[in-house]
C-alpha cells in the first residue's frame, strides 16, 4: 500500500505541476498513507461489513459494527411512539459515502426533515461530541419533541429503523432469485462464502460484497474520476481552504491506488463492464418479482441499499455512464427517484458534486 500511495502521490503532484488535474503544484500530503487510507477511504466506500462472512471483510472506513454506547444513547430501533417528523434529526456523513446515501434515501422517502452534518474525513471533529468512541459514518442523531435523544449507527440499522417507524419494510416475493456471480464478479461472490439466509439477506450481502466494490473500482478508476469524486470537499462551506484541499488531493491519490489494487485482487478486466453486469443482474431480480421494486409494490431495505450505493455516484462520470449504458436498470431507477422524491435536508444545497 505504501508503494502504491507513493506512486499515486508522485502522479498527483506531476499532474498538478503541469497544470493538469488540479492546477498548481500541490503541497506535501498532510498525513501518512495508512492514516489517509483509513480516514479518507473513498470518503467512505471501503467497509468492514457485518453482512460479509468472516475472513472476507474489507478494511474499515465508512462504517463498522457499533461500539459502546455514547451520548445520545445508541439504539438499533426508535423508541415506541417517536415521531421522526416532529424531531430534530441530524445525519453525520461523508458526501460520497454509499452507506450515508442509503440513510439519506430512506429519510427522504419517509419525508423526515433533517440536517446534513458533513464530517471531515481526516479529523472527524464533527462526531466527537456525540460519538467519541465511534469513528465511522453514518450516524443518525435524533432529538424527539419529548423524551431522550438517541443515535443510530450503521446504514442497515438506520434504514430498517426508519422504515419500521414509518411506512414499513417490504420483502421480495418467492419469485425473486438468489444473487449469483456474473462473468466479471466471480471473485467478489464465490458461492461457498455466501451460503444461507433469506433472499433478502442474500441480496443485502451482495450489495456490500459486489455492488459497493464495483463502485469503488469505477469512481476511482483513474486520477481524473477520482478527483471528480472528491471535488465536493472543495465546495464545502464549513471546511477551511487548506483542510479541504489537502483532504481532496490526498483522497484522490489514495483511492486511485486502492481501486487499482482492488481491480487486480478481483481480476476485473473492465470496471465499467463489471458494474453494468451487476446492475443488470439486480434489474433481472426485480423483474422476476413482477413489481416495480425489489420489495414488490413499494421499496424495501434492499432497494434502499442499492439506491444509496448508486446515488453516491451523483454528478460523476460513473453515474452518467450507467444511465446511458444500463437500460434494464432504468425503470427501477426512475421509480426509486420518483418515490424517494426531493431531499428533505434543510441544507441540501451546501455541497456541489462532480464537475
Amino acid at each position: 500500500m505504501a508503494r502504491a500511495f507513493a506512486a499515486a502521490s508522485s502522479r498527483l503532484r506531476s499532474l498538478g505541476s503541469s497544470g493538469g488535474l488540479v492546477g498548481p503544484r500541490l503541497p506535501p500530503l498532510a498525513a501518512p498513507p495508512l492514516q489517509l487510507a483509513g480516514g479518507l477511504a473513498a470518503a467512505g466506500v471501503i467497509l468492514d461489513s457485518t453482512a460479509l462472512p468472516a475472513g472476507r471483510r474489507f478494511a474499515a472506513s465508512c462504517e463498522a459494527a457499533p461500539g459502546d454506547a455514547g451520548i445520545p444513547e445508541v439504539v438499533t430501533a426508535f423508541p415506541k411512539g417517536l415521531d421522526l417528523k416532529k424531531a430534530t434529526v441530524r445525519l453525520y456523513q461523508f458526501e460520497s459515502c454509499p452507506f450515508c446515501r442509503k440513510a439519506r434515501g430512506v429519510l427522504d422517502y419517509s419525508q423526515v426533515p433533517y440536517e446534513i452534518v458533513e464530517v471531515h474525513p481526516l479529523s472527524k471533529a464533527e462526531t466527537k461530541k456525540i460519538a467519541a468512541d465511534y469513528k465511522k459514518v453514518p450516524v443518525l442523531e435524533v432529538h424527539p419533541a419529548e423524551g431522550k435523544a438517541v443515535q443510530l449507527r450503521d446504514s442497515k440499522t438506520i434504514v430498517k429503523a426508519v422504515l419500521d417507524a414509518d411506512k414499513g419494510d417490504s420483502a421480495p416475493n418467492s419469485k425473486v432469485p438468489m444473487p449469483s456471480a456474473t462473468a466479471s464478479t466471480g471473485k467478489m461472490w464465490p458461492p461457498k462464502d455466501f451460503e444461507g439466509g433469506s433472499t433478502e439477506e442474500q441480496w443485502t450481502r451482495w450489495t456490500d460484497a459486489v455492488l459497493v466494490q464495483c463502485i469503488v473500482l469505477n469512481v476511482y478508476r483513474n486520477m481524473k474520476e477520482s478527483a471528480e469524486t472528491f471535488s465536493y470537499l472543495l465546495t464545502h462551506p464549513s471546511f477551511p481552504w487548506f483542510a479541504a484541499r489537502s483532504a481532496a488531493w490526498s483522497g484522490t491519490a489514495v483511492m486511485w491506488a486502492v481501486a487499482r489494487s482492488r481491480k487486480k485482487k478481483y481480476e476485473i478486466p473492465d470496471e465499467r463492464q463489471a458494474l453494468y453486469e451487476s446492475l443488470e443482474h439486480f434489474a433481472s431480480a426485480v423483474a422476476a418479482g413482477e413489481g416495480a421494486f425489489f420489495g414488490g409494490s413499494k421499496p424495501g431495505a434492499v432497494d434502499f441499499n442499492v439506491y444509496g450505493i448508486l446515488r453516491s455516484t451523483e454528478g460523476c462520470q460513473t453515474e452518467r455512464d450507467f444511465q446511458d449504458n444500463c437500460e434494464k436498470i432504468m425503470p427501477w431507477w426512475n421509480a426509486m427517484n420518483k418515490v424517494v422524491g426531493p431531499s428533505q435536508a434543510a441544507n441540501k444545497d451546501s455541497v456541489h458534486r462532480g464537475n
